[in-house]
C-alpha cells in the first residue's frame, strides 16, 4: 500500500515558491513597521568652533589641554563614516600618529613596558552600513537625542560615574547596606566617601532633587519640558533610577537602589543577578566539595557555582583587575590615551578568582567577556532547572510546556534553538549601535567629560570656546563632597608606589596647570586604555543586554501556570527561594540572610541586563542614558526578530513577556499569516504598535513606497 504523503509537503518548487513569499512576508513586515529618525543632540553644530569638545575626537591629535589639535581632522572623520565611499579612512582621515609626525613632535608622553605605546584603531566604524536580511533594519531602530551638556541630567550622571570610581572596590553588599567604605584590598583601606554619602551627594543634585532644595532643573530641550522642568526622555530616565512617576521629585535614590537597572526585578534583592553566581547541578548529580575553588568532584550543586556545558562546566569565580588600582589618573597618561595610545594589555590582576563581589569585579567581567556568554550562561542555568519554554509553543521544551503530547522540542522551540537565538540577536544588535554611536550621536566618553570637569576645576575653563559655559554649569552642580573625593583619589593613585606598579610610565610628561594634584578631577577608570575607540552613546554591551534577554524571556515561560500573570518564582526543585552573594572575599557563595522575599526567573533576567551594561559604568566608560536607551534598542531587534520568524514555524505559536518599560508583551504567529503583537502597557492599557516602537525616539520615518 501506498505510504501517503511520502514526501513533505510542499516540496520542490511548491516549497521554494512558499519560501519566497515567507520571505516577502517578513520584508513587508519590516517595511510597514514604524521607523525612527534618528538624530543628535545638536552639540556638535553648537560647538563646532571649539573643535567639538563634548563629541567623541578619541584616536584624533589633541592639544595640551586636551582640545582636538585640527577641526577639520573631526569634519574628514565624520565624513569618512557617513560617506559611501569606503576608502576615505584610508586616503582621508588623519590620527593622532599622522599630525604628531608632521608637527614634529612625538605622539606620547607615556611609554607601555619600556616602549613608546601604538595606536588603537577605530572599531568598526562603518558596521552601521552594513544591511540586515531578518529583524530590523539597523536604521529602522534608534535612540532619543543624548543628554547634551549643560543639562542636569549629563551632570548627574557623571555625578553617578565618579561616585562609582569611588566605591569600585567596596563590596556589593556594603554598598547597599551603606554602613562601610572598607575596600576588598591587599591591606586595611577605606574608599573616600561610604555609598551613603555618594547617595546623599547624588540627591542633592537638581537632577534627582528638583526644586526640593531650591534648585532649578535644566533640561536637554527647554522647549519640551514639563512641570517637573524635564522632558520626557529625560523623565523617563529618572523615574527608571527611582519608580517615581510624579514630577514632585518625592523618591529619592537610595544606597538599596542606586546604580541599580531600570525594572522592578533590577531593583529587587541582592545587586547581582544570580545568574551571574550560581550553577546548576552537575551531570552527575549534586555532590559536596565543589566549593572548594576548583572543585574537581563530578557532582556539584548550583551554589558551588559551576554551570554544566555538557560534560564540561563553566566557573562564575572570575578574574579581576587589580584592586585599588585605578588609570588615567595622571595628566600625560589621560591625554596620550585621547590620542589614541594602545595601553591594552597593561593589566594588572589578583592572584586568585573570586565570585563577583566588587564594581571592580564585574568591570573586569565586562572587560573580557564574549558579549554574550551572560546570556548563554543564563539559559544553561534557566534549561537546568527545567524551566518549561513558553506554554504558546507548539512542542513542549521542558518538564510542563505546553503545545504536543507526542512531540519532543529540540531543533525547534528546544536548547538548540534558544541558545543560537542568543547569538543571532547579538550581532544584529552590535551593527544597531554601531550605526547610533559612529553615523549619528558620536558622543564623547566620560573619561573625555572628566577632562573638561579637571579644565574647569583648573582654571582653564577658557580653552573650551563656546562650550564653556555649559561644561561649567555642570562643574558647579558636581557636589563639593564628590568633587573632594576624587581629588583626594587621585592624589593616593598617583603616589610613588601606586605608579611603580603600572606597566605604563608617564614621569616624563607633565600636565599644563600648576599644582594640579588639587584640581585633578579626572575620572580614575578601570582599564588602563580607558574606553573602546567608539563613541558612548549607545553601548553595544546594553544593546545586546536587551536583544538577548528579550531572546531568553520570549522562549521561556516567565509565568506561572494559571495565567494570573503571577512571575514565575527562582527557586530549588523544593521550594525554596534562590538568593545568593559572595562571602566578605568572595570565596563562596552564602544566602542572602537580609533578603526575605522571592526573586522570580524574569526579573533576575531583567538585573543581568542591568548588571552587565550598568558594570561598563562601573569601568568608567558609560553613562546611565547609554545603557538605559540601548537596553530598550535592543528590545526592539529581538522583538522585531520574532516578528519576523513567527510565520515560518507552520505551527501557531505564542509567547508573553514583560519589557524592560514593564509592558505585557504578547507575540502571535501562524503559518503564511502577518504576527501579531500586542502590548498592555504598565498601567494597564493597550497602546498602538506605532506608540511603542517610538516610545523613546523622536519622531518617525515611514517607508510608504516600495
Amino acid at each position: 500500500m501506498k505510504i501517503p504523503h511520502n514526501v513533505p509537503c510542499p516540496n520542490g518548487t511548491d516549497r521554494a515558491q512558499k519560501a519566497k513569499k515567507l520571505r516577502e512576508l517578513a520584508a513587508e513586515i519590516s517595511r510597514t513597521r514604524p521607523h525612527a529618525a534618528s538624530r543628535n543632540n545638536a552639540e556638535e553644530l553648537d560647538y563646532a568652533g571649539s573643535k567639538f569638545p563634548t563629541n567623541f575626537t578619541k584616536g584624533l591629535h589633541h592639544d595640551e589641554f586636551g582640545i582636538l589639535s585640527f577641526g577639520d581632522d573631526y569634519r574628514t572623520f565624520v565624513e569618512a563614516i557617513n560617506s559611501n565611499d569606503t576608502n576615505l579612512f584610508e586616503n582621508h582621515v588623519k590620527d593622532a600618529t599622522d599630525r604628531a609626525a608632521e608637527l614634529g613632535d612625538p605622539a606620547y608622553q607615556c611609554t607601555f613596558n619600556g616602549d613608546a605605546p601604538q595606536w588603537r584603531g577605530w572599531e568598526s566604524p562603518r558596521a552601521g552600513h552594513v544591511y540586515e536580511l531578518q529583524g530590523p533594519d539597523a536604521d529602522s531602530v534608534g535612540m532619543a537625542p543624548a543628554p547634551r551638556v549643560g543639562s542636569s541630567e549629563k551632570a548627574a550622571e557623571l555625578a553617578e560615574v565618579y561616585g562609582l570610581a569611588i566605591l569600585r572596590d567596596v563590596p556589593f553588599t556594603s554598598i547597599c547596606a551603606g554602613d562601610s567604605a572598607k575596600q576588598l584590598c591587599d591591606g586595611d583601606s577605606d574608599a573616600q566617601l561610604t555609598s551613603t554619602q555618594v547617595v546623599d551627594a547624588l540627591n542633592s543634585m537638581p537632577f534627582f532633587a528638583g526644586e526640593s532644595l531650591g534648585g532649578t532643573v535644566t533640561s536637554s530641550t527647554p522647549a519640551y519640558v514639563d512641570n517637573s522642568g524635564l522632558n520626557n526622555f529625560e523623565r523617563n530616565r529618572r523615574f527608571a533610577r527611582t519608580q517615581d512617576d510624579g514630577n514632585a521629585f518625592t523618591a529619592p535614590l537610595t544606597t538599596e537602589t542606586v546604580f541599580r537597572g531600570s525594572t522592578k526585578g533590577a531593583l529587587a534583592g541582592p545587586y547581582l543577578s544570580q545568574f551571574m553566581l550560581i550553577g546548576s547541578v552537575g551531570l552527575a548529580g549534586p555532590g559536596g566539595g565543589a566549593s572548594s575553588f576548583p572543585g574537581k568532584s563530578a557532582g556539584y550543586d548550583l551554589q558551588d557555582g559551576f554551570i554544566r556545558y555538557g560534560s564540561l562546566s563553566i566557573d562564575q569565580r572570575t578574574a579581576t583587575h587589580k584592586s585599588c588600582l585605578d588609570h588615567m589618573t595622571n595628566w600625560p597618561a589621560w591625554l596620550d590615551v585621547q590620542n589614541g595610545a594602545n595601553f591594552k594589555g597593561a593589566d594588572l590582576f589578583e592572584e586568585k578568582r573570586r565570585f563577583i563581589t566588587t564594581p571592580r569585579d564585574l568591570a573586569t567581567y565586562v572587560h573580557f567577556d564574549a558579549l554574550y556568554e551572560a546570556y548563554l550562561n543564563a539559559v544553561l542555568i534557566i534549561d537546568s532547572m527545567g524551566t518549561p519554554a513558553s506554554k504558546g509553543f507548539p512542542e513542549p521544551g521542558f518538564r510542563d510546556g505546553g503545545g504536543s503530547a507526542r512531540r519532543t522540542a529540540f531543533a525547534t522551540f528546544g536548547g538548540p534553538h534558544i541558545l543560537s537565538l542568543v547569538t543571532e540577536v547579538a550581532t544584529r544588535c552590535l551593527k544597531a549601535v554601531r550605526r547610533e554611536k559612529f553615523n549619528y550621536h558620536r558622543r564623547a566618553r566620560p573619561e573625555a567629560m572628566g577632562g573638561r570637569m579637571a579644565l574647569v576645576e583648573c582654571g582653564s575653563g577658557i580653552k573650551l570656546g563656546e562650550a564653556q559655559a555649559p561644561i561649567e554649569k555642570m562643574h558647579a552642580e558636581l557636589p563639593d563632597a564628590l568633587k573632594a573625593a576624587i581629588i583626594a583619589h587621585n592624589e593616593a593613585q598617583n603616589e610613588t608606589a601606586m605608579n611603580d606598579m603600572r606597566l605604563t610610565d608617564c614621569a616624563g610628561g607633565a600636565a599644563p596647570f600648576s599644582n594640579f594634584d588639587d584640581c585633578n578631577l579626572l575620572l580614575p577608570m578601570a582599564f588602563p586604555e580607558g574606553s573602546p575607540m567608539h563613541p558612548a552613546y549607545g553601548a553595544g554591551h546594553a544593546t545586546v543586554a536587551g536583544g538577548c534577554i528579550t531572546m531568553v524571556k520570549a522562549f521561556f515561560e516567565m509565568f506561572e501556570s494559571n495565567d494570573s500573570g503571577v512571575e514565575r518564582p527562582l527557586v530549588e526543585p523544593d521550594g525554596t527561594p534562590i538568593a545568593y552573594v559572595p562571602n566578605a572575599n568572595g570565596g563562596r557563595l552564602v544566602a542572602d540572610s537580609k533578603f526575605t522575599g522571592t526573586l522570580t526567573i524574569q526579573g533576575e533576567l531583567d538585573k543581568l541586563a542591568a548588571n552587565i551594561s550598568i558594570g561598563r559604568n562601573m569601568a568608567g566608560v558609560h553613562f546611565y542614558s547609554d545603557y538605559y536607551d540601548s537596553l530598550r534598542m535592543g528590545e526592539r531587534v529581538a522583538v522585531g526578530i520574532l516578528l519576523e520568524q513567527a510565520p515560518t514555524y507552520g505551527d501557531p505559536m505564542e509567547t508573553t513577556f514583560t519589557s524592560f518599560d514593564g509592558d505585557f508583551i504578547s507575540i502571535s504567529g501562524q503559518a503564511d499569516a502577518a504576527p501579531q503583537l500586542t502590548i498592555i502597557d504598565r498601567d494597564g492599557k493597550q497602546i498602538s504598535n506605532q506608540e511603542w516602537w517610538l516610545r523613546h525616539v523622536p519622531g518617525e520615518q515611514m517607508i510608504l513606497g516600495m
